[in-house]
C-alpha cells in the first residue's frame, strides 16, 4: 500500500522525463502540431458559414427603393420584401406594392447561387478538416509509438543492467508488467491523449475568440460555468491519479501471482493445491476488482457533472439569447452559431475530461516505469581489465550477507589454483552457493577481498569476467528455440559445425542423436523435453564454445540419473587446463576431486583430499557416513 498510495514523481517531473524522448522526433511533432492547428481553425468555421447562410441568404430581410419606376435593391431600402397568403409583397408600412415574379425568382435565385457557394465551401472545409485530421492522428500516433518503443527498450535494457539482488526481492510478474502493460498504457496516452488534447486547447482558445466575436453579451453571460468546470477538474484529478496509481500496482501483483503459479504448476497438480491456489487468486484478483471498481466509481461520477454543468450553461445561453432576439438584439444566426460553440466548446471539455482518466493512468504507469529506471544499476566498472591471465581463485578473509549482517559467509579464506579441481561441500544452507555468486560478481562482499588470477574483483569489466566463467546450475535455463541456439546462445557468428565438434566433445552428442532433428530440434518453453542432465550438458557446451577458464558445477549432479552423471564426468575429464569448482551434497562427485572444502554455517572447517577428510573423522567424514548409511 505504501508503494502505491505514495506520489513518488511529481506530474511535471514525469512530463519533462517524457519529453526528453520526444524531442528526439522534433520535426515530426512540428509538424503534428501544425496539422492540429489547422485541424482546430478548420473545426471553427462550420457555424460560421451556417450563421452566415440563415442571416443573410435564409431569413434575411430584403429591401428595395423605387427608383425612376423601377425597384432597386439596397442594404437600407425603404421597402422590404415580405410574403403573406402566398403571395409576395413591397411594402414600407404606409405603402404596399404586389412584388412582381420575376423580381422575386430574381431575389431568390440569388440566394439559391449563395446557398450552394456556401455549400461547396462547407464540403471544401470538411475535406481539409478529413486531411489534416488524418494528418495529426498519423503523425502523433507514430510519435507515440515511436517513443513509447525508445522508453520500453531503455526499460528492458536498464532491467538488464539491475543487480541479481533486485530480483531476489521483486517478483518477475510486476517487472514484466512495467515492460509490457504500462508501456502500453503510455502508447495510448500518445494515440489518444496527445492526439485530441492539444487539439482541444487549441480548440477552446479558438471557440472562445469566436464567441466573443459573435456576442460578448453572450460569452460573459455563460462564464460563470467556467468555475465549476475547473474545480470539478481538480478534484477528480486527485482521487483519479490515487485510484490508477492502486490500479497498476494490483495488475503487477496479480501478473506476479500468475508468473509464479503457472510456472509451479506441476508442484500444485501433484500435492492437489488447485483449489486453495483457487481460492488465493480470487483474494488477488478481487482485490483488482476494487481498485477498478474505485477508479470507475470516480470517472462515473465526474463525466455526468461535466455534463450536466454543459447543460446548465446551454440553459442559460439559450435563456439570454431568446431575450436579446425577442427584443431585436440578437439575430436567429447569431444565436444559432453561439449555439453550436457552446456545445463545440464543451466537447473538448468532455474530451479532455475523459482524456485526463487516460492521462492519470499514463502518468501512473510512467511513475512505475521512471521508477524502475530509477532503480540503480549494477557497477561493472567498464573499461576495467578484461583478461583473465591466470585462471585462479582467492577468497581473503571474505565476510557476505544477503541482508544487513545476517551473515552468510564468515571470515572465509582459501585459494584455487589455475587447472585445479576443487569441491565445496556441506549443509543446505552452509554458503556453497554464495561463495559462487561471488566468485562470478554477481554480489560484492561486504569485507575481505575476492581475487581472480591475484586481481581484485573490482577492478576487472565484470562482462568480460563473466565470459571466461561457466557456470552450470542444478536447474540450467535454456531458451525457446533451438537447441544449436541455446548452445551458441543466438549467436549467428558461431557455426553449427563449431557447434557439433564441441557437443561431440562434452557428450552432448550421445543424447542428440536421439532427436529427429539433432541440433535443430526445438526447445519447448522451460526445455521440459530435456532431462536435467541433457540441459547441463548443454550448458557445459556453452562453456567450452565461449572459452571459460574457469568452471563451476552448481549441484549439477544432484538431480541426474547414474547414466547422465557418467557422461557429465567424462564431458568434465575431456575440458582439460580449466578450473574446476564443484559444488555437491552427493560426495560421490567430489571424492575424486584434488581438493575439498567442507563448508558449515559460512565458515569452512575442513579442507583436504577425500582420503584425508575421511581419516580426520570430522565433519566430511559423518557426512559421507550419513549418506552411505542412507543408501
Amino acid at each position: 500500500m505504501d508503494e502505491t498510495l505514495e506520489r513518488t514523481q511529481k506530474d511535471w517531473t514525469i512530463f519533462l522525463r517524457l519529453w526528453k524522448y520526444i524531442r528526439r522526433y522534433w520535426v515530426v511533432l512540428v509538424l503534428s502540431l501544425v496539422l492540429m492547428l489547422a485541424s482546430a481553425l478548420l473545426d471553427l468555421v462550420p457555424p460560421l458559414l451556417v450563421r452566415n447562410a440563415i442571416d443573410r441568404h435564409m431569413e434575411k430581410i430584403h429591401t428595395f427603393n423605387l427608383v425612376d419606376g423601377q425597384w432597386v435593391e439596397a442594404e437600407d431600402g425603404d421597402f422590404e420584401l415580405v410574403r403573406r397568403d402566398g403571395k409576395y409583397y413591397l411594402t414600407n408600412g404606409e405603402e404596399e406594392y404586389e412584388a412582381e415574379e420575376s423580381l422575386v425568382r430574381s431575389v431568390k435565385d440569388r440566394d439559391y447561387r449563395q446557398l450552394l457557394k456556401l455549400g461547396f465551401v462547407f464540403l471544401i472545409v470538411l475535406l481539409a478538416q478529413f486531411a489534416t485530421t488524418y494528418g495529426h492522428t498519423y503523425s502523433t500516433n507514430y510519435l507515440g509509438q515511436r517513443v513509447v518503443y525508445d522508453i520500453r527498450m531503455d526499460l528492458y535494457y536498464h532491467v538488464l543492467r539491475i543487480p541479481l539482488s533486485f530480483f531476489d526481492r521483486t517478483p518477475t510478474g510486476k517487472i514484466a508488467t512495467r515492460i509490457a502493460n504500462d508501456t502500453q498504457n503510455l502508447s495510448e496516452f500518445f494515440s489518444s491523449v496527445i492526439t485530441s488534447m492539444v487539439k482541444d486547447v487549441f480548440l477552446i482558445v479558438g471557440i472562445l475568440y469566436m464567441m466573443f466575436l459573435l456576442s460578448t453579451y453572450l460569452t460573459l453571460r455563460s462564464f460563470f460555468v467556467i468555475p465549476l468546470i475547473v474545480g470539478a477538474t481538480l478534484i477528480f484529478r486527485t482521487f483519479d491519479r490515487r485510484a490508477y496509481r492502486l490500479v497498476r500496482t494490483r495488475i503487477a501483483t496479480l501478473n506476479a501471482f500468475l508468473s509464479e503459479h503457472i510456472s509451479g504448476m506441476n508442484l500444485i497438480q501433484i500435492f492437489n493445491r488447485q483449489t486453495h491456489k483457487h481460492r488465493e487468486f480470487k483474494g488477488v484478483s478481487g482485490d483488482l476488482l476494487k481498485a477498478q471498481l474505485q477508479q470507475m466509481i470516480v470517472f462515473a461520477i465526474f463525466r455526468p457533472l461535466m455534463d450536466m454543468i454543459y447543460h446548465v450553461g446551454l440553459c442559460a445561453v439559450i435563456w439570454f439569447g431568446g431575450k436579446a432576439i425577442l427584443k431585436g438584439e440578437l439575430s436567429f444566426g447569431v444565436l444559432y452559431a453561439f449555439v453550436a460553440y457552446v456545445d463545440m466548446f464543451f466537447r473538448p471539455i468532455r474530451d479532455i475530461a475523459e482524456k485526463y482518466d487516460i492521462l492519470q493512468n499514463a502518468f501512473a504507469s510512467a511513475e512505475k516505469i521512471f521508477n524502475l529506471m530509477d532503480t540503480p544499476k549494477e557497477e561493472l566498472n567498464e573499461g576495467g581489465r578484461e583478461t583473465v591471465s591466470e585462471a585462479s581463485v582467492e577468497f581473503e578473509n571474505v565476510w557476505f550477507a544477503y541482508e544487513n549482517e545476517k551473515w552468510v559467509l564468515k571470515d572465509v579464506s582459501f585459494r584455487i589454483e589455475e587447472g585445479e579441481r576443487v569441491g565445496f561441500v556441506g549443509e543446505t544452507g552452509a554458503g556453497k552457493s554464495s561463495i559462487i555468486n561471488l566468485i562470478s560478481g554477481l554480489y560484492r562482499a561486504q569485507k575481505g577481498r575476492v581475487l581472480i588470477g591475484g586481481v581484485p574483483l573490482e577492478e576487472y569489466d565484470l562482462r568480460a569476467l563473466r565470459r571466461q566463467i561457466a557456470v552450470v546450475q542444478q536447474d540450467v535455463f535454456l531458451f525457446s528455440g533451438t537447441l544449436l541456439d541455446n548452445i551458441r546462445l543466438f549467436d549467428p557468428s558461431v557455426s553449427p559445425e563449431v557447434v557439433k565438434r564441441v557437443g561431440k566433445e562434452v557428450r552432448l552428442d550421445h543424447f542428440v542423436s536421439k532427436f529427429s532433428s539433432g541440433y535443430m530440434s526445438n526447445v519447448l518453453e522451460r526445455a521440459s523435453t530435456l532431462s536435467a542432465g541433457e540441459r547441463q550438458l548443454v550448458a557445459l557446451a556453452r562453456g567450452k564454445l565461449f572459452g571459460a577458464k574457469i568452471l563451476v558445477l552448481d549441484e549439477a549432479t544432484a538431480n541426474v540419473d547414474v547414466d547422465t552423471e557418467f557422461y557429465i564426468q567424462q564431458a568434465l575429464e575431456a575440458l582439460k587446463g580449466i578450473t574446476l569448482i564443484v559444488i555437491a551434497h552427493r560426495l560421490a562427485t567430489v571424492r575424486n576431486l584434488d581438493r575439498i572444502y567442507v563448508v558449515h554455517a559460512g565458515r569452512i572447517v575442513e579442507e583436504g583430499s577425500h582420503q584425508q577428510l575421511m581419516a580426520k573423522k570430522g565433519l566430511y567424514y559423518e557426512l559421507y557416513r550419513v549418506q552411505y548409511v542412507e543408501v
